[in-house]
């Protein structure tokens, strides 16, 4: 009995140390200081400070560009001056909890959050006229909840590997929902997990590139409390609801999807197909989910010629 006592003990201390022995990349602070050394520009909204970039005439079609939980804003980088370029005015944004903006305290972040966040920049920037939305993974149904709550003010919809009705690794996800699971999990292999770019790219250059990106935005506080509080909300969960909403306005729909894409699967990506029928639909040979940034070549020709025409 006392050996097992002994085990016991020895498993319990070594499950407290743990965490610590991983370490923590969470060192600064996001306040005025640092983000005077940062690229972009912030703004303050009602629920915290916003990372934005807005470029091109004011008087040219406005592209709005939504990432998911991947990666922030600057997965955008090999897209964003090309659609400029192209005679677009575009903006992309850190969502809260990303990059960095805020990561306001809350014990969830939801639907309401995000579209909250979108109303309040747009509407800050003066953005009255209907925009055209490009949304990646999460940042896919950020953008079709966008359009369900606000019809007027879309024009047209790219999805890039869109959130529709299900993604991989639900199941680990609803186990970081637990408290106390979720802390000590994210705590434990959270700056590694956050940080390592394997499941979203193909190319091991890009995933170098892309993984010193990530853990600079990672070593600023609240970034692993923000992802918990953002899968306890209800922003994972099942948005088919919102796409059906999405095809009945009429809103015209792009949709792009990497073969090699480990986080949504084919299944879901046929079932947004036969729930939008009306959608072009394009396959990305040898991409992962991130496509847009490992593929831009491939990608802004079809992001441009949907928005011009």
């Amino acid at each position: 009995m006392k050996k097992v006592l002994y085990s016991l003990g020895i498993i319990v201390i070594v499950l407290l140390v743990l965490p610590f022995i991983t370490g923590n990349l969470e060192k600064q602070e996001l306040n005025t200081e640092s983000r005077s050394q940062l690229e972009g520009s912030f703004i303050e909204l009602s629920d915290g400070i916003t990372h934005y970039e807005l470029k091109g005439e004011a008087k040219a079609k406005t592209i709005i560009l939504v990432h998911g939980n991947a990666a922030p804003y600057f997965t955008w980088d090999y897209n964003f001056d090309v659609l400029v370029n192209a005679g677009f005015r575009v903006l992309r944004y850190d969502i809260y909890g990303h990059g960095f903006s805020d990561r306001p305290n809350l014990e969830v972040y939801n639907r309401d959050l995000y579209d909250r966040q979108m109303v309040e920049l747009l509407d800050a920037l003066e953005i009255n006229e209907p925009v055209c939305l490009v949304g990646t993974s999460q940042g896919g149904s950020i953008c079709a909840y966008f359009t369900a709550q606000h019809p007027n003010r879309v024009n047209k919809i790219a999805f890039l590997s869109p959130l529709f009705d299900e993604f991989e690794g639900k199941g680990m996800a609803a186990l970081m929902r637990r408290k106390g699971i979720g802390e000590y999990l994210m705590n434990l292999f959270g700056d590694k997990s956050l940080t390592n770019p394997s499941n979203v790219l193909f190319s091991d250059d890009k995933k170098q590139e892309l993984e010193v990106k990530l853990k600079k935005q990672a070593t600023y506080k609240g970034k692993k409390r923000a992802v918990l509080a953002n899968m306890r909300g209800d922003s994972l969960s099942d948005a088919t609801v919102y796409y059906k909403q999405t095809k009945e306005i009429g809103i015209p729909v792009l949709l792009t999807w990497g073969e090699n894409d480990k986080s949504i699967s084919y299944e879901s990506m046929e079932r947004l197909c036969e729930l939008m029928p009306k959608i072009q639909y394009y396959q990305i040979k040898d991409a992962s989910h991130l496509a847009h940034y490992e593929f831009s070549n491939e990608i802004n020709p079809l992001l441009i010629n949907f928005f011009t025409n």
